[in-house]
């Protein structure tokens, strides 16, 4: 074949799909990597995707995206009216792909309703395959989609652009798309997504810089306030609060992956001092190797003295990083917190209890104060007590000579998290009792009583009920705590463990650099029972890309030898019980479960079978 000549799309697709090896440039690079990666998933082309949501979990899904979505209406409206306009659909989805508003040109509407590009459809790459949001979201970065290079063959007809929204500190929020006639979608459309994603951008930025100092950067004086300046937002002690796109590379952080960082340690210079030189004059700042004209302007707002320097984070809607946790028992905790009713979790190591510990710090009403986090477990019994109500100066030997407050008074006006309750030592139990129902605090070594104001969470691995029978831990704080006691479940019982192993490397940035994984290596993380749940996964999937060149195809051979040999002990298979319990969690969809396990029909039927003999 010529070097130029190009294949048609569809015998692209017939050897892809026949696993056959594909001329380059024969597809777009982003193309191919999403049919990768939902070949590694087993998706099957003819497949029509999954359910929709009812009408109860769509208004949920809307009111956890409430915040953001508010927003983004002036925006939207703007880019709405272009897309009737010019005879195409607006599709607003979640983070998770669930669409949660759809307007524009009537006609198209009618065709979207027949391909169920309609609210309350799941347009994640894992259920719909290569498709503008479920792709965009994957990557976290725009994309493109014509036609037959969509996944499934039920999409072939629609042509679709859409481009990821990020939030103030770099969370992925959802995606804008257009979709319409492949006529009527060219680099107009995609300048028009664009400039709505980055108003939207402006506007979440601008709402998180009302209470800090807003940091312009850029090496042209003159662009200071145009598009392509760094924007970054402080709080008066120079804790980074928020950040736009160019602020989050030059700290040297990936979008969906916010950490702490500081005036002084970016900048060589504390804040206070960069105020003590400029003021809100244009003055020259350093940043590494990069030399940067700068200005500094004041909060739009003064906030409260009391909560001056406390991280203002934007709201969010519960997280995609939860990784198969239900919904409704995020929603549940989320409700339980801000109604400062103490929230107890339970579930095995390593299910994430942390993790969701922070998620409902981050959309609660007290994500702009402080979380708070110690593990009982970790801490020796001698000093736990300490670091939790706080010392005198010189109370103890080795104590700091200036005191300290304790993580009790460190959580005032936010919220604390408790992890591991169930290893708290006795004695120490009595006194949280006390002071979680007096509402105060007196540190070791005397001094005044001082009132708290703290949401709690709690989290154990420990039967809290088997420990009160056997006198380990406190009936009555037991009944303080154990409101309602939410059980997150193992990685095993989260449904399809690959689309959950997918999700976290889309997290960990494998679809920009064009890792996917195998079908086989699908198949094995399906059939494999994860005793360290979440944990063991993450940490597998992070050192798998840490090893893994760009474009790399990730397979069994990859695994560390120990795991391919619990794998292969396990048979590299679900147990028959096990694949009765997922149809039984599928309402009996035979061909969902089937799909779950990258299994035909056919066989999940034989293997039901033998299982019953």
């Amino acid at each position: 074949m010529p070097p130029n000549a190009r294949l048609p799309l569809d015998e692209i697709r017939r050897r892809f799909f026949a696993g056959q090896a594909l001329p380059g440039q024969a597809l777009p690079t982003d193309i191919l990597r999403s049919w990768q990666r939902c070949r590694g998933l087993g998706l099957a082309a003819g497949s029509h995707g999954g359910e929709r949501l009812s009408e109860a979990e769509l208004r949920a899904r809307r009111e956890a995206n409430a915040d953001w979505l508010e927003s983004a209406r002036p925006a939207l409206a703007g880019l709405f009216a272009q897309a009737h306009a010019q005879g195409l659909a607006l599709v607003v989805a979640d983070n998770r792909g669930w669409v949660l508003e759809q307007s524009g040109d009537i006609d198209f509407l009618n065709k979207a309703e027949r391909l169920a590009l309609t609210p309350g459809m799941d347009w994640s790459e894992a259920s719909r395959g290569t498709n503008a949001i479920g792709t965009a979201l994957a990557a976290r970065d725009g994309a493109r989609v014509r036609g037959a290079q969509h996944y499934l063959e039920r999409n072939r007809s629609l042509s679709c652009a859409a481009s990821p929204v990020f939030g103030p500190q770099g969370q992925l929020l959802g995606a804008l798309d257009l979709s319409g006639a492949s006529r009527k979608l060219g680099d107009a459309q995609w300048m028009l997504l664009q400039a709505a994603r980055g108003q939207i951008e402006s506007q979440l930025l601008e709402e998180a810089a009302r209470g800090g100092w807003r940091l312009s950067l850029h090496a042209d004086p003159r662009l200071l306030d145009g598009p392509a300046a760094c924007q970054l937002v402080f709080s008066e002690d120079g804790r980074l609060l928020a950040a736009n796109q160019g602020g989050l590379a030059l700290c040297g952080l990936e979008p969906d992956a916010w950490q702490p960082r500081h005036f002084a340690a970016l900048f060589g210079q504390s804040l206070e001092h960069w105020l003590s030189r400029n003021g809100e004059a244009l003055g020259l700042l350093q940043a590494g190797p990069q030399r940067f004209s700068a200005r500094l302007r004041p909060p739009a707002r003064r906030v409260d003295a009391a909560i001056r320097s406390r991280p203002l984070a934007p709201p969010r809607p519960a997280p995609a990083a939860l990784d198969g946790m239900a919904d409704s028992l995020f929603a549940s905790a989320l409700k339980l917190l801000e109604a400062d009713i103490p929230v107890l979790i339970q579930g095995e190591t390593g299910t994430g209890k942390d993790r969701l510990a922070r998620a409902l710090h981050a959309a609660s009403s007290r994500r702009a104060a402080p979380f708070v986090a110690i593990n009982c477990a970790a801490i020796p019994e001698g000093l736990i007590e300490a670091e939790l109500f706080g010392y005198q100066p010189g109370s103890y030997t080795g104590a700091s000579r200036q005191g300290s407050k304790g993580k009790l008074r460190e959580a005032d006006g936010g919220v604390l998290f408790l992890d591991e309750i169930g290893d708290m030592p006795p004695n120490l139990q009595a006194r949280l009792l006390r002071a979680l129902q007096d509402r105060e605090v007196t540190p070791l070594g005397g001094g005044p009583a001082r009132r708290i104001d703290i949401r709690l969470i709690c989290a154990t691995h420990r039967d809290l009920r088997a420990r009160v029978a056997d006198g380990g831990f406190r009936a009555d704080l037991y009944y303080r705590l154990c409101h309602y006691p939410l059980a997150l479940p193992p990685l095993r019982e989260r449904g399809d463990a690959a689309a959950i192993a997918q999700a976290m490397l889309d997290g960990m940035g494998a679809a920009k650099r064009g890792i996917y994984m195998s079908p086989e290596l699908a198949r094995a993380i399906r059939g494999y029972r994860w005793p360290g749940n979440l944990r063991e996964l993450s940490n597998l999937l992070a050192t798998l890309l840490a090893l893994a060149d760009d474009g790399a195809a990730l397979g069994l051979a990859h695994l560390p030898a120990a795991l391919r040999e619990d794998m292969a002990a396990q048979g590299h298979a679900v147990e028959d019980s096990a694949i009765a319990d997922l149809l039984r969690r599928c309402g009996g969809n035979a061909s969902a479960a089937a799909r779950a396990l990258g299994i035909s029909r056919s066989t999940l039927y034989r293997r039901l079978g033998k299982a019953a003999k």
